[in-house]
């Protein structure tokens, strides 16, 4: 499974924000302990990937430093990739924990995100040694970091300005304005409608510019699964399968969030739609800061 998938979980969990607190309920604990297990597994993964790339581009010479680089951008975009869903996750868990909901998970999760930010300082700064050196993969990775880095900060508005959300941001006024135009509280019937198409291009601009390699494919999947499970503790059943009755509670909102679900569910996510299709070529397009 491509981590592209985990952003449209992230969106997926930004949409039903209100509603989970609404509900007065924690998150289910298995599905939680699941989350940071597996997610510890990648994050060790991801850094002995990196050190051994870094060490392996160190003894090469420049010719064979730019094939190099070509695999590791298939890494370093699986861990940018991977962090809109550790940012949106601990926003809802910390406003749950505000809420006197959920006094434990908030305090796992944010385990999870400075974990993940420790791993992104070394992304960021091998693909900043890769624009200095004129690398034109390290251009579109930054792009992408752009990219995602505003669309993190849309998810945190529509779960409206709070304290909780701002905190797990990038850009703290950012997230202030898209709160004004985008939040749930704005948006009101609206918001099925301007969601689809917000999803929808966010789906677009991920299909032009990823490269769809995934380096993490089963534990991206085993995290997704785990995500998904800790929406609502009857999205799963005993075996740890999910209920196909309970794919619409899901659904309102994101056209596609259930064909999602479905196909996390039966794993057939590598035949489809929209964030799964067959490498774009290269693009040095670089997005306004």
């Amino acid at each position: 499974m491509h981590s592209s998938w985990l952003v449209e979980i992230a969106s997926v969990w930004a949409y039903h924000a209100s509603a989970r607190v609404e509900e007065d309920l924690p998150f289910p604990s298995e599905a939680v302990h699941a989350f940071w297990v597996q997610n510890r597994t990648r994050f060790n993964s991801w850094n002995a990937l990196l050190t051994a790339q870094q060490r392996r581009m160190e003894s090469l010479s420049m010719g064979s430093r730019i094939q190099a680089w070509q695999k590791l951008k298939s890494l370093l975009e699986e861990i940018l990739l991977a962090e809109p869903l550790s940012r949106v996750s601990v926003a809802i868990a910390a406003r749950l924990e505000s809420r006197r909901i959920d006094d434990d998970t908030r305090a796992i999760l944010h385990n999870v995100y400075t974990t993940h930010q420790e791993v992104r300082h070394r992304c960021l700064k091998i693909i900043s040694q890769g624009i200095l050196s004129g690398n034109p993969e390290a251009d579109e990775l930054n792009s992408l970091r752009h990219y995602l880095e505003h669309w993190t900060d849309l998810l945190l508005g529509y779960f409206a300005n709070h304290t909780e959300a701002i905190q797990y941001s990038h850009n703290p006024t950012r997230v202030a304005e898209f709160s004004e135009e985008y939040s749930d509280r704005m948006l009101g019937e609206q918001s099925k409608l301007v969601w689809s198409l917000l999803i929808a291009s966010c789906r677009a601009w991920l299909n032009k510019h990823v490269a769809h390699r995934p380096v993490s494919p089963r534990v991206n999947q085993l995290i997704s699964e785990a995500a998904l499970g800790m929406i609502h503790p009857n999205l799963f059943d005993s075996m740890g399968l999910m209920r196909s009755h309970l794919v619409h509670r899901i659904e309102k909102g994101l056209d596609q969030a259930g064909e999602t679900i479905q196909r996390l569910e039966d794993g057939s996510w590598e035949k489809m739609s929209s964030l799964v299709v067959s490498p774009s070529k290269p693009t040095n397009r670089r997005l306004p800061a």
